[in-house]
């Protein structure tokens, strides 16, 4: 698979109920963001702010020093002035076969919480394996490696569940020389209880000059850490190739490095598991210029349809982007009557195509209008249909607490 991960849908990264509890000293700190790690050595101690110290290569004397790393870091100062310090920081026995960072000391220390909460809980209540695995990792003609479900697998069902084991700053491949970067690499790989699960994946870049650089060209999502831009690896999600009418879609958690492939609707044993690697809505010619940094041609279902399908569908995702982009427009003028109407043909279209994973963001742009428009019964209607949306994709679980706190944010 080779893919980068879209935004989550509609208010997920704004409403508060949306936050995982917040359970400790540190999570508390960072939340508020007064996490200092700037203070004295003597002073910042976890036990009393919350607040874990950076490390380096040169800060880490001792074993204590290092947690929860279970190999000392090895860093390297950019080449830039003034510039960061990237290391090397590996815990081998986090997640399925261990997670390396290449990241500034500061970022790594940020992350201590999110290691801690490996995303056991969050696979042990989404993932049901009581009917048996649902997917088996297969051979697929003229695309290498595949998933085939080996169940019937019902909508909405979690199929897989993964965990980063690789995830590297953007600004490290600019910030040293090349050679220095590929052997942070390849350190980076060797220092995982399985190097073999990342070596082993397809690697089909032309920009590439090193196997795990190519690697992460080919199979990483885009990832934000510490609201610093990094690249995330996936292994066993990076076996699930593309199709642009997908059957599944990949959820991420907030709260941890663990992921999961969801089920979009039913899927019968021995189907093929499918995710889009291009933001779902584009036409055929949109799509096919986008998969061409992975060297293939799509010829999935819709893109092998017959002329007039493909072109009807072509028109109908146009129509969507030219739409939403005259719903802003009606907003910006005050004219509400004219954006509720526009946004409604929007959702018709999308339901049309099925577009199910942008249902949620429709119907709280929906919601949001009739609020404006002093309707708050309609609004709060089509609020309560996007957080439908929401759980019915496994984003949310359904609380009472959810509608109360989306309309909040209306005012």
């Amino acid at each position: 698979m080779k893919t980068q991960a879209g935004s989550l849908p509609g208010f997920l990264g704004a409403v508060g109920c949306l936050i995982p509890h917040v359970a400790s000293h540190t999570h508390i700190s960072a939340a508020i963001g007064q996490c200092l790690l700037n203070l004295p050595e003597e002073l910042q101690t976890q036990a009393r702010l919350g607040c874990p110290l950076p490390v380096d290569g040169e800060t880490a004397d001792r074993p204590v020093d290092l947690s929860p790393w279970t190999h000392p870091p090895e860093c390297v100062d950019s080449k830039k002035t003034p510039g960061p310090t990237f290391c090397v920081y590996s815990n081998s026995q986090h997640g399925n076969g261990g997670i390396s960072l290449i990241t500034t000391p500061e970022i790594a220390a940020s992350t201590v919480e999110i290691l801690n909460d490996s995303g056991y809980t969050h696979i042990k209540h989404f993932l049901d394996n009581s009917a048996g695995p649902a997917y088996e990792v297969a051979d697929i003609p003229g695309k290498g490696k595949g998933v085939i479900a080996t169940r019937h697998i019902k909508r909405a069902e979690a199929i897989m569940a993964d965990w980063a084991v690789l995830i590297v700053s953007l600004d490290f491949p600019t910030a040293v020389m090349r050679t220095e970067g590929y052997r942070f690499l390849h350190r980076a790989v060797d220092q995982l209880a399985d190097p073999d699960r990342v070596l082993s994946l397809a690697h089909s870049s032309s920009f590439s000059g090193d196997i795990v650089e190519d690697i992460l060209r080919t199979n990483s999502f885009s990832f934000t850490l510490a609201d610093e831009s990094h690249m995330a690896l996936y292994p066993d999600v990076s076996r699930v190739n593309h199709a642009c009418r997908p059957n599944s879609y990949i959820r991420f958690t907030p709260s941890t490095l663990a992921v999961s492939v969801v089920a979009l609707r039913d899927i019968d044993p021995g189907e093929e598991i499918t995710i889009t690697y291009v933001p779902l809505g584009n036409t055929k010619d949109e799509r096919q210029e986008a998969l061409k940094k992975w060297g293939f041609e799509c010829t999935c279902s819709l893109c092998t349809a017959s002329k007039t399908e493909v072109a009807a569908s072509d028109y109908r995702r146009a129509k969507i982007k030219e739409l939403r982009r005259e719903v802003i427009k009606a907003v910006e003028a005050w004219d509400g009557t004219k954006a509720v109407k526009l946004t409604h043909e929007v959702l018709e279209l999308m339901k049309a195509e099925d577009l199910a994973p942008l249902y949620s963001s429709q119907y709280e742009i929906m919601a949001r209008l009739y609020w404006k428009a002093k309707d708050k019964k309609t609004a709060t209607k089509y609020a309560q249909m996007s957080i439908d949306a929401l759980v019915d994709q496994g984003y949310l679980e359904d609380s009472p607490s959810s509608l109360p706190a989306l309309l909040k944010t209306f005012d």
